[in-house]
């Protein structure tokens, strides 16, 4: 049993997001339990999200917020961890909301002292639609549950926003400021793997995962300096966890990626930027294992940009 106390530090890193970032302190600051401190980490912002956040500090005595340069999520994260004083660590997305009952009822799953956090469903929102993901009752996850669930269970996956994590545990860890993708999926793996832990699953969605048209898939560049972008932290992942569900998940990012390239490719985009990429994951779909080829995925390894008149 923890004999743990019931103060929250939630950390929101942000960048440029002067639109959204109010609808997520809105979202904070009208729920039935407020955080007791909402550390606010500005990666070098360039648009007037510093002037935002300055009234909100001003309103509000639980609102810190700091400054970095430009140096990336992981970074941001990491100088928020070092200044949290709480019980437990809240991490939220700058262009996302949460449920009004959302940190009432994660404090409620954590009281008794019986788990070392817990884990909430989540609604994305794309294209118009709202998803809900959530399991349809409570249950106890040991890490070995929740690493397994980050790789393969809709109801968890790698997400740090529908975790509360007990800080004095957390903060024995860092994000690699060096991996640009998946670095809370890497972050999480570390943690989970390292730490025999219980987390209290709560079956309801309260954190809403917007997917706005400046996020879409279509539009994101998947290499830099020739190297797919999830390569290095699933890279680091396997060194840590030896199981088959790793290179499942990565294959199938790796298969929905060329999905997204073709489809655009198909669409009438046939610019350099879509052709190469298509390439160059050609090369990486070839090179990378997978035990039980599907149809479509010996066509994207042998003619993908001919493929995409079938889809």
């Amino acid at each position: 049993m923890n004999n743990f106390g019931n103060t929250i530090s939630t950390i929101i890193p942000f960048y440029n997001n002067s639109k959204t970032l109010p609808i997520m302190l809105e979202s904070i600051l009208g729920g039935v339990l407020v955080p007791d401190e909402i550390i606010l980490i500005d990666d070098g912002s360039t648009d007037n999200s510093s002037d935002i956040v300055k009234d909100y500090v001003k309103r509000y005595p639980v609102i810190q917020s700091y400054r970095q340069d430009h140096k990336g999520v992981s970074a941001a994260r990491n100088l928020g961890m070092s200044l949290t004083r709480c019980d437990w660590i809240s991490f939220l997305d700058a262009d996302d909301y949460i449920e009004p009952d959302m940190y009432e009822q994660m404090i409620l799953a954590v009281n008794d002292g019986g788990c070392d956090g817990c884990i909430c469903g989540y609604f994305t929102h794309k294209d118009g639609i709202i998803t809900s993901y959530a399991r349809g009752k409570s249950d106890t996850l040991q890490s070995n549950d929740i690493l397994k669930a980050m790789f393969t269970d809709d109801t968890v996956r790698g997400f740090l926003v529908t975790k509360l994590f007990r800080a004095d545990l957390l903060k024995q860890y860092t994000f690699d400021e060096n991996i640009v993708m998946c670095e809370d999926l890497l972050f999480q793996t570390r943690f989970f793997a390292n730490n025999d832990l219980k987390y209290k699953y709560i079956p309801k969605a309260f954190y809403h995962y917007v997917q706005n048209s400046s996020s879409a898939t279509s539009t994101r560049d998947y290499f830099t300096n020739d190297t797919f972008v999830y390569k290095p932290a699933f890279d680091m992942v396997g060194s840590i966890i030896k199981e088959d569900y790793v290179l499942d998940c990565y294959n199938s990012i790796l298969e929905y990626s060329m999905y997204t390239l073709i489809k655009a490719y198909g669409e009438g985009d046939r610019s350099k930027r879509i052709i190469d990429q298509i390439s160059a994951l050609k090369k990486e779909l070839k090179r990378t294992t997978c035990k039980n080829k599907s149809k479509r995925r010996l066509a994207y390894e042998i003619a993908p940009k001919l493929f995409s008149k079938l889809i």
